[in-house]
């Protein structure tokens, strides 16, 4: 059953709206893994493991030929998301735009920590003649050239205030800098974070509108205007007491200015969902289904707490008696899923148990 565009759409609206859907939202990537790095021929040659990138190895016009692939072959399923041309998602970009050092592995690519302590750390301020930067908003306009309207451009999985402190630091060091300097390390998480909203402010300007909105990248969910998501991954490492005095109140400040946001999170983090409950701006709470964590039943109770007060999108390599789980204890308001399926067959498959 093929959905139509303004079908897809006003779904959307609803969804944002919080109103009935008749039965969860779902968009689809198409990949064997979570390693998605490895998924595009055009950067083959870089998968090196041990080896430094630097921006001048990404030729951004051999990329063109796999997003368009992917594409194409996302018009073979029957979803409800439009798929997201987003910059390559392997690279750590707000890591590497912050100077970090890029190393690439066999499936993927870490940052290194700078050596740079709390106490030295300098005030970082991006401009234009950042080469990361450059290649981001290279990436950016080739995609939207790419685009000629077929299909939005968004934002790739983007690290959010911990991430990045923790990169410049080490994880270990940042942890220690919250509880030891939390002056100092909160005029650093403020400085990393307008470094990224000032990331996304400028790629935004480069984007045009897609039927009126724009789309989380990542995710591939179109909402009716400006948009945004981000992470707290190293909020694994605090306590909730910690997360709300140093870093609720950055992404307070990354949601302000934005109708539509959203922020992932993994089981690891499932502590500070009271925290972002009481975020009034933050619209959804984006969970991961992650291998070897907690089962899609095993989390439904969760799910409902958030939706009480929340959307939700629920993210993963999700099988039909997770479909069917959630289907049938989730209210049909405020639910969205996005699958990562192997073949075009399965993920048509695994949406047929919905409809």
């Amino acid at each position: 059953m093929t959905i139509s565009l303004d079908h897809r759409i006003e779904k959307h609206n609803q969804y944002w709206k919080r109103e009935d859907t008749e039965r969860p939202l779902i968009s689809v990537t198409i990949a064997e893994d979570f390693f998605f790095s490895r998924h595009y021929s055009s950067a083959q040659h870089l998968l090196e493991p041990g080896k430094v990138i630097t921006p001048d190895m990404l030729d951004v016009a051999s990329f063109m030929a796999d997003y368009e692939h992917m594409y194409k072959e996302s018009l073979l399923v029957d979803q409800d998301g439009f798929w997201v041309g987003t910059p390559y998602t392997g690279i750590p970009w707000m890591e590497a735009m912050l100077g970090c050092e890029i190393v690439a592995m066999e499936a993927s690519f870490v940052s290194k920590p700078t050596g740079a302590t709390i106490e030295n750390l300098e005030p970082i301020g991006l401009t234009l003649d950042n080469e990361w930067w450059a290649k981001y908003l290279e990436f950016t306009r080739h995609l939207v050239a790419l685009s000629d309207d077929r299909f939005p451009v968004g934002m790739p999985i983007m690290r959010g205030p911990s991430d990045m402190l923790g990169s410049l630091l080490g994880q270990q060091e940042m942890v220690l800098a919250l509880i030891q300097q939390p002056e100092k390390s909160a005029i650093a998480l403020n400085n990393v974070t307008e470094c990224f909203m000032k990331v996304i402010k400028a790629q935004e300007g480069l984007c045009k509108d897609f039927h009126g909105g724009r789309s989380l990248g990542f995710y591939n969910v179109w909402s009716p205007g400006k948009c945004i998501w981000y992470q707290e991954d190293l909020s694994a490492l605090l306590s909730p007491a910690l997360f709300k005095q140093m870093l609720r109140p950055c992404g307070e400040y990354i949601c302000s200015d934005y109708d539509y946001t959203a922020i992932h999170l993994h089981p690891s983090s499932f502590f500070i969902v009271d925290e972002l409950l009481e975020m009034e701006q933050l619209k959804v709470i984006e969970i991961n289904k992650d291998i070897g964590g907690p089962s899609i039943e095993e989390m439904i109770g969760l799910f409902k707490k958030i939706v009480e007060r929340k959307n939700i999108i629920i993210w993963g390599d999700l099988h039909e008696e997770d479909l069917k789980c959630i289907q049938n204890q989730l209210p049909s308001r405020g639910i969205y899923i996005h699958l990562i399926a192997e073949s075009v067959d399965r993920a048509n498959q695994l949406i047929g148990c919905l409809h």
